[in-house]
C-alpha cells in the first residue's frame, strides 16, 4: 500500500483538524496538542535543568541542556524546552511542586504559552514625518512646516495609522540639535494633526525629555525614545500622563554606536536588555498596555546583524508586548540590492513590510505609506483564507 502524506501549515492546523472530522466540540484543545514550541530558559543550576529535563522526558516532551549538568562541572545552563502546547503546560504544572523555586519558572511557561497564544494584532502602518535638516533619508524635505503638513496629510490619506515625527537625526555621526529646535518643529505639528485627525495616533521620536514633555503637552499619543530608556524619566512622564512609550534598543549614540556592536549571542543579549528596561519602565508606574518594543535595527548593529535579527524577530514576542520595527530605507537595507540612494530601497522595505505582518508585528515605521498599504491589503487577503 502506498501512502500520501503532507505537512500542515501552523496557521492553518485548525482548519485542517476540522477537516478531518474530528469532533469540533474539542478542536481548540486539540489544536494545542498540534502546535510545537520550544522555550529558551535562561540561567538555570544543574540541580534546575536536571528536574526540568526529567519533568519534560515525562510528558514526551525533551529539554536541552549543556554537557556539565551531568556531572555538575558548570555553574548555571540555559535549557531548550521543546514539545506542542499541551505538553510543555504539563511540564509548567509538574514544575509547581517541585524545589529550587522552579514554581516561578511555572509561572513563565504559562506566561510564554499565553504569548504564543495570541491573535494576530492589527497591524498599523507608521509614516515617518522627519523635520530635521540632516535626516539621512530626506533631510530638508519637510523642515518647513507647511511642506511637512502637507507630507503627513499625504501618508494620512495613504493608510497611515500612526505619524512618527523626529526633528533629531540618528543617523551615524550626526550633530544634535537643540532641544528648542526639536520643541519648535515637532510641537505644531503635533497640535496641528491632533486638531485635524483626531483618531490618528501622533508619535513623537525623540532623546530628550524636554521634546518628550513639550510633545505631550501638545497631544501626542506615544513617545519613541530612541536613547533605550537612558533617562527613566521617559517612562515616569508617559505614566503620568497614559501615553505609550516606545523602548527602542540602542547602544552609545549617533558617534559611537558602530563601534558598540560586539553580541555574545545576538538574539539573547537585546532580548535580555529589552526586559531590563522594561522593568525599568514599569517600576517608573508604566502600564503594560503603554509599552511598544522596537528591535532598533540599524542601531548598533552590523548589516547581517540587522538581517538576523529581522529573521528572528517573531521570537521576542515571547516578552508580552506589541513590536515595532522600522527597517525602511536603513542602510542594510539598501546593500541588499546593492544602492546608496535610501530611496531605491521603498520597493524591498515593502517586501519586509509583508514579513514583519506575517510576524505579528504591530506596528511598521516607513517612509512611502502608499507602497507598504498594499503589502498590508495583500495579507489581509491572505488572512481571510
Amino acid at each position: 500500500m502506498q501512502f500520501t502524506t503532507k505537512t500542515v501549515s501552523r496557521k492553518f492546523i485548525n482548519k485542517e483538524i476540522s477537516s478531518v472530522g474530528f469532533d469540533e466540540s474539542y478542536i481548540n484543545s486539540a489544536t494545542k496538542k498540534h502546535l510545537f514550541l520550544s522555550i529558551k530558559i535562561f540561567d538555570v543550576t544543574p540541580s534546575q535543568a536536571t528536574i526540568i529535563k526529567q519533568t519534560a522526558l515525562s510528558v514526551g516532551c525533551d529539554c536541552a541542556v549543556n554537557r556539565g549538568v551531568i556531572d555538575c562541572s558548570i555553574s548555571f545552563s540555559d535549557c531548550i524546552l521543546s514539545g506542542t502546547f499541551s505538553q510543555i503546560k504539563k511540564v509548567a504544572k509538574k514544575l509547581e511542586n517541585q524545589p529550587f523555586s522552579l514554581s516561578s519558572l511555572a509561572d513563565a511557561l504559562y506566561l510564554q504559552l499565553e504569548n504564543q497564544s495570541k491573535d494576530a494584532p492589527s497591524v498599523k502602518i507608521m509614516g515617518i514625518l522627519n523635520v530635521t535638516p540632516n535626516s539621512f533619508s530626506d533631510g530638508g524635505e519637510f523642515v518647513e512646516i507647511e511642506k511637512a503638513m502637507n507630507h503627513a496629510v499625504d501618508m494620512i490619506e495613504a493608510g497611515a495609522k500612526v505619524i512618527d515625527i523626529g526633528a533629531q537625526s540618528t543617523k551615524p555621526m550626526s550633530d544634535l540639535v537643540s532641544v528648542v529646535y526639536e520643541i519648535e518643529k515637532v510641537t505644531p505639528l503635533v497640535t496641528a494633526l491632533k486638531t485635524a485627525y483626531p483618531n490618528i495616533e501622533i508619535s513623537v521620536d525623540t532623546m530628550t525629555l524636554g521634546c518628550a514633555k513639550a510633545a505631550i503637552d501638545a497631544g501626542a499619543d506615544i513617545i519613541n525614545d530612541v536613547s533605550f530608556l537612558s533617562n527613566p524619566e521617559f517612562a515616569k512622564i508617559c505614566a503620568e500622563n497614559n501615553k505609550k512609550l516606545v523602548i527602542m534598543h540602542s547602544r552609545g549614540n549617533s558617534k559611537t554606536m558602530d563601534d558598540l556592536t560586539y553580541y555574545d549571542n545576538l538574539v539573547d543579549d537585546i532580548y535580555k536588555e529589552l526586559k531590563e528596561k522594561i522593568d525599568v519602565a514599569k517600576s517608573e508606574g508604566l502600564n503594560d498596555e503603554n509599552i511598544i518594543l522596537d528591535l532598533g535595527f540599524g542601531f548598533a548593529k552590523t548589516i547581517n546583524q540587522n538581517l538576523e535579527l529581522l529573521s528572528r524577530i517573531n521570537e521576542f514576542s515571547g516578552l508580552g508586548y506589541p513590536l515595532m520595527a522600522g527597517v525602511s530605507r536603513k542602510r542594510f537595507m539598501q546593500d541588499i540590492i546593492n544602492t546608496k540612494e535610501p530611496k531605491d530601497a521603498d520597493f524591498i522595505t515593502a517586501i519586509s513590510t509583508s514579513y514583519l505582518i506575517q510576524n505579528h508585528v504591530e506596528y511598521i515605521r516607513v517612509h512611502n505609506v502608499e507602497l507598504s498599504m498594499q503589502a498590508l491589503r495583500f495579507n489581509e487577503r491572505l488572512m481571510y483564507c
